[in-house]
């Protein structure tokens, strides 16, 4: 196994950034990577947040006529526009990319305080396992962190697409 740490700084408040990664609703909109969320046990009605015109893609079926200004809400970090499914230790479900197949995960750990948490994530016999945290630079914006452990060939695969994704979670 091999491990790589990533960090990206922007301008976005860390409580923003946070809450990009605690809504697992709303990491399409980020992560170029994800296509779509699908949480075991939970029907998506329940939890993914309504599709807005133009807005990210595959957060699941829209459940409720667009709401523009929750979105706007979330957007800024404040809050979900309906109790949102967040991360927690033992949530698990399957990530979509653009092509199959999708990868299977689960949350080991999160520090709501902190602002960190860890999950490992698997494709057929690949495994990663994924640590995250988000820093309060001392200009108002964010410092947020990835480490990834995984095969090496695997990691310089995905090393590119998790930058991608930190550049627009920070932004």
């Amino acid at each position: 196994m091999s491990v790589v740490f990533l960090d990206v700084s922007g301008p976005a408040p860390p409580q923003v950034c946070w809450e990009r990664y605690a809504v697992p609703a709303v990491w399409p909109s980020w992560a170029p990577q994800i296509h779509a969320v699908v949480l075991d046990g939970i029907p998506a009605e329940a939890w993914c947040l309504p599709e807005r015109a133009g807005g990210p893609r595959g957060i699941g079926p829209a459940v409720s006529p667009p709401l523009p200004a929750a979105w706007e809400t979330l957007e800024r970090g404040v809050t979900a526009p309906r109790p949102a499914v967040r991360i927690a230790p033992g949530l698990r479900g399957r990530v979509r990319a653009l092509v199959p197949p999708a990868a299977r995960f689960v949350v080991t750990a999160v520090d709501e305080v902190e602002r960190t948490w860890s999950w490992r994530v698997g494709v057929g016999a690949v495994r990663l396992e994924l640590d995250h945290g988000v820093d309060a630079c001392l200009d108002g914006g964010t410092l947020t962190w990835l480490r990834v452990t995984a095969p090496g060939p695997v990691i310089r695969a995905y090393a590119p697409l998790a930058k991608a994704a930190l550049r627009r979670l920070v932004r």
